[in-house]
């Protein structure tokens, strides 16, 4: 009987010491969630999805994506033209990632930066960190600085951030 209030004692007194960790990394992840389907990155809409095919010679992807709620999208599948530079060989069908969309004049969006979900931290961070960059550029070159819908700085994508080398984007994945 002792060992069985000691064993159940023991197992709340770990779930109470880890349960700050665990509170922590499903908020992280939760505010991850929402600034992927409710935020722009640069007034840029940022999606994240499946990739369903690829046609690397067209280059034209098919997406599965969750909702993107700055432009109104819900989860749907749909092709999208991907700008260049971006090298649809190497991603691959049923990859999951992030996408930065452009607006184009005929009022149709194509991916302008993509990073895979699906690799390791530091690759995903890097990816992230030049998306960060295609969307600053795309924006100055409308004549149009990097602020997020009127916020100024993301917590964790600020420019001050960038500038100083750290990691912009610590904590995506």
């Amino acid at each position: 009987m002792s060992r069985l209030v000691f064993t159940t004692a023991a197992a709340l007194f770990v779930g109470v010491a880890l349960s700050p960790a665990f509170a922590a990394e499903e908020k992280m992840q939760m505010d991850h969630d929402a600034m992927m389907t409710s935020m722009d990155h640069c007034g840029l809409p940022m999606g994240e999805g499946v990739i369903n095919a690829l046609d690397v010679q067209k280059s034209k992807v098919n997406v599965t994506h969750k909702p993107i709620e700055s432009i109104g999208w819900p989860e749907m599948k749909m092709d999208f033209t991907v700008l260049k530079p971006i090298d649809l060989a190497a991603f691959a069908t049923g990859e999951r990632v992030h996408f930065l969309l452009k607006a184009e004049k005929d009022k149709s969006y194509s991916i302008a930066a993509m990073c895979s979900l699906d690799v390791e931290d530091g690759a995903h961070e890097a990816c992230m960190t030049h998306m960060h960059d295609v969307a600053m550029k795309a924006v100055a070159d409308d004549g149009r600085s990097c602020d997020v819908e009127g916020k100024g700085d993301m917590p964790g994508m600020g420019h001050s951030a960038h500038e100083q080398g750290e990691d912009a984007h610590k904590g995506h994945h």
